[in-house]
């Protein structure tokens, strides 16, 4: 740009220091000493010709210094790519001695939200409903009037600070106070949740001509918060909609008048198009120059300097992926022990990099930012997905050991020795398993909580421990020392809330089966449904996030009414909501709100209401699958037909075999495959439910566990094949894999006892009832006094009755008959059961 080659940067990062010395500039720096340690600017110097010091926070000094520095060593340009919060007043120094590489007004334009927001509207680009409050303390009121949900941002804070979404007047007065606690006072800008997958391009300027380097598709933790967890180069995108945000970034560099250097822009591809999120006159955080630099070799940092000394540089095709994973562990006051693993990760052949900030006696601290994340790690990989996996399995890795005082060990010794070949660590059981396991000549290390504990349990188990087992920073130092003092060669749960954390255990010690991954795949539904679009679309149902009413109306008008609304990882159909139309939005919405703010009303204590999701309703009939894996090749023992009523999401009951002709039969086997092999299911049971749809077989949800309801019983009972025992002892090799489906040779149904709503008085025929010959079970929870209320899940149900027969016609009949003529519950029904609501179908 010109013959002199010496340039002042403000806040220079070392590689950048070194970058424009490599392009053959002479470099003056400042930077603010409180901002980076002494070591670091003494990096920072050894590319300068001068590396000068100054408060940041004193603007006035600031300006001096860049004035002074810039006029005494006749600099021919001033550089900031630095932070943003310091950009203008430098930007507006270096226009005033004519050094400036872009006008004070396109940095403004770019780094302020409401300006930037102003600037799209002026020029008709990227249309997003937007409102500004004049401070903090006014947004309440702004929200109130512009409508729920919004995201509210502060315009000058970065890192993803203080950004929430709002839905509704108590939100928007804790946003207040946090901003409060974050010392700013400054202008606040409300605006549409845009919905939609969020990307950040990557652009260098010179003569104002703008150069897209790349697409980065980016990860974020759910609402309320946006942190970046994630960044994957290039984004995975069809070309139009690549074009499409390349040409939306270029247009708003031309109208702010941005005209040298690097910009990020962040965008949310909506139903609708590209939107532009904000944009910042920098190169992008989060190591993405790093991310471009792995997948296509070329050097985005490099090429500012060479653009700046008038050269050209061309930008290279992506021939890898890249990506930067943050560590997401467990928050809290307990301290850090010990960490393990991070040689391990640094071993591996597609690890680039690794920070990991923490040590022993740091707290994790809760994420709300950027600057609070706990870590990273940098990978490649052949293709985006490739890398997320690599990065996945990098951060199995790392183990942070914590202090905790929530584990009582009822029987610390065992009471023999045991061979660590033949242990098995079992998480949460009902006593039955634990015997069967002895059975088998297993040593049992269990893992109970207090509230299912049972001291048979610890009379049959050689070693028990009294714990939270669906709480990993209580767990995972737990399982350490008993592997260590013990041995264990399985960990295994099949009970719902302990899946998660055996996988992790599954990958703490490498002892195969299904891991934490897949556990979590299943655990949460929302993330399972976008994994299943991705990767087996054919067997996948349309669902999204569930932030505020609108989203209910909203998802209708992309999938259709009715709509399926219901917790993201709970099960027994507790907590889900059907809305038929638009009437049902407001009633819906209500009900969540109060399942959210009651939580578990009844059913176990250890699961947790959080979020919501939307689901598509499918029609058809409904079934579940119950099937085995070995090592990674899926058996379906038994196709269950489920009996429903539409009107609530209490199963009234299920029967075997499923009633299908062999072609229906074949393709629900496929599906069931198909989304074993997509979730990473390798060994052991999982019950998967899915409808029979017009377009073909629909997964509705699964689990790495057997099928509840007395569905275990009515497998042994149809096809002989104990589903537990295979789940014990299959980890050890005790049994042999099946090669086919077992055959059929009778049949099973299970009924639901429904009654009410009123007061239990009398409870009469159980005892007949379960002397009846082709009675397998009779479960009954309604006492005498016992309050019964309308059905809405499978927790309102008083109990259930389990026969077999010899084929599934008569098995429905008999079941069916059994439950009317043998079994009578007298119930009291009083005028105010009427009016109990709750978190019923709408």
């Amino acid at each position: 740009m010109t013959q002199n080659n010496r340039i002042l940067m403000v806040q220079p990062y070392r590689q950048l220091a070194e970058k424009a010395t490599a392009a053959g500039f002479e470099v003056y720096a400042i930077w603010d000493p409180a901002r980076q340690t002494r070591a670091y600017l003494r990096d920072v110097a050894r590319h300068c010709v001068r590396l000068r010091l100054v408060d940041f926070a004193d603007e006035a000094a600031l300006r001096a210094l860049v004035r002074e520095t810039a006029t005494a060593h006749d600099v021919a340009h001033v550089l900031h790519l630095g932070q943003e919060s310091t950009m203008l007043p430098v930007a507006e120094e270096a226009q005033a001695l004519g050094l400036a590489v872009n006008p004070p007004e396109a940095v403004h334009r770019l780094n302020d939200k409401a300006a930037l927001r102003a600037l799209l509207a002026e020029h008709g680009l990227s249309p997003v409903r937007t409102r500004v409050a004049a401070t903090p303390a006014d947004v309440p009121a702004v929200v109130a009037e512009f409508g729920y949900p919004a995201i509210v941002k502060p315009t000058s804070l970065a890192g993803s600070t203080g950004v929430r979404l709002v839905s509704g007047p108590e939100g928007a007065e804790d946003w207040t106070a946090e901003a409060g606690a974050l010392g700013y006072a400054g202008q606040v800008l409300v605006e549409e949740y845009l919905r939609g997958p969020e990307f950040s391009v990557e652009t260098v300027s010179a003569g104002g001509r703008h150069e897209v380097i790349g697409i980065t598709a980016k990860k974020v933790t759910p609402a309320p918060l946006f942190v970046e967890t994630g960044q994957f180069f290039p984004a995975p995108l069809a070309p139009a909609d690549a074009d499409a945000m390349a040409g939306l970034v270029r247009a708003l560099l031309d109208a702010a008048g941005h005209r040298f250097g690097p910009a990020h822009t962040e965008i949310v591809l909506t139903a609708d198009g590209p939107r532009v999120v904000e944009s910042q006159a920098r190169l992008g955080g989060d190591r993405i120059p790093h991310l471009i630099r792995i997948a296509t070799g070329f050097d985005i940092e490099a090429a500012v300097f060479e653009a700046l000394a008038g050269r050209p540089f061309t930008p290279a095709p992506a021939r890898r992926a890249a990506a930067i994973s943050y560590f997401a562990l467990e928050p809290g006051p307990a301290p850090v022990t010990g960490v393990e693993g991070l040689d391990a990760i640094r071993a591996l052949g597609h690890v680039h990099d690794l920070h990991f900030p923490y040590g022993i006696g740091d707290q994790l601290p809760v994420t709300v930012n950027s600057a609070s994340r706990h870590g990273f790690v940098i990978v490649e990989g052949d293709d985006v997905e490739q890398a997320a996996k690599n990065a996945d399995e990098a951060k199995a890795l790392l183990r942070v050991n914590r202090g905790s005082d929530l584990v009582n060990a009822v029987t610390a010794t065992a009471t023999a020795p045991m061979d660590p070949e033949r242990t098995l660590l079992l998480l949460g059981h009902l006593t039955e398993p634990v015997r069967l396991a002895k059975s088998l000549g297993l040593n049992v290390i269990l893992v109970q909580h207090k509230d299912k504990f049972d001291p048979e349990q610890a009379q049959l188990a050689d070693v028990t421990f009294v714990a939270d087992f669906t709480d990993w920073t209580v767990v995972e130092p737990l399982v350490r020392a008993a592997h260590q003092v013990w041995g264990f060669a399985a960990a295994l749960s099949l009970t719902e809330p302990g899946l998660e954390v055996a996988g992790r255990i599954n990958d703490l010690f490498g002892l195969g089966g299904t891991g934490y991954r897949a556990a979590h795949l299943l655990r949460d539904k929302l993330a399972m449904r976008r994994h299943l679009a991705a990767v087996a679309p054919r067997f996948a149902i349309g669902a999204a996030p569930l932030e505020g009413p609108a989203d209910i109306e909203a998802f209708a008008a992309q999938h259709g009414w009715p709509v399926v609304v219901k917790p993201v990882d709970l099960t027994a159909g507790f907590g889900i909501f059907k809305a038929e139309g638009p009437q049902d939005a407001d009633a819906v919405w209500e009900r969540i709100t109060a399942v959210r703010d009651q939580g578990m009303d009844r059913g176990s204590t250890l699961y947790r209401v959080a979020d919501f999701l939307l689901e598509e309703y499918i029609p058809g009939p409904e079934f579940s699958v119950e099937s085995f894996s070995f090592a990674g090749r899926h058996v379906v023992v038994a196709i269950t037909e489920k009996l429903v009523d539409e009107t609530h999401f209490a199963e009234l009951g299920h029967a075997l075999p499923a009633r299908l002709d062999p072609a229906d039969e074949q393709r629900v086997e496929e599906a069931v495959a198909a989304f074993l092999d997509a979730v990473g299911v390798q060994d052991g049971p999982a019950h998967t439910e899915l409808r029979l749809s017009p377009r073909g077989p629909l997964i509705i949800e699964g689990h790495n566990r057997n099928g509840g309801g007395r569905i275990q019983e009515l497998v042994e009972a149809a096809y002989g094949f104990d589903l537990v025992h295979y789940s014990l002892a299959w980890p050890f090799r005790l049994v042999e894999p099946l090669t086919e489906r077992p055959r059929a040779f009778a049949a099973g149904c299970a009924r639901a006892v429904l009654a009410g709503p009123g007061t239990v008085e009398a409870v009469e025929g159980a005892a007949q009832l379960r002397a009846h010959k082709a009675v397998l079970a009779v479960d009954l929870a309604a006492r005498p006094g016992s309050v019964v209320r309308r059905t809405r899940d499978n927790w309102d149900r008083l109990g259930l009755v389990a026969v077999t027969a010899s084929d599934t016609d008569e098995a429905v009949r008999l079941c069916e008959e059994l439950v009317a003529t043998h079994l009578v519950i007298r119930v009291a029904e009083h005028p105010e059961d009427h009016h109990i609501e709750g978190e019923g179908t709408a």
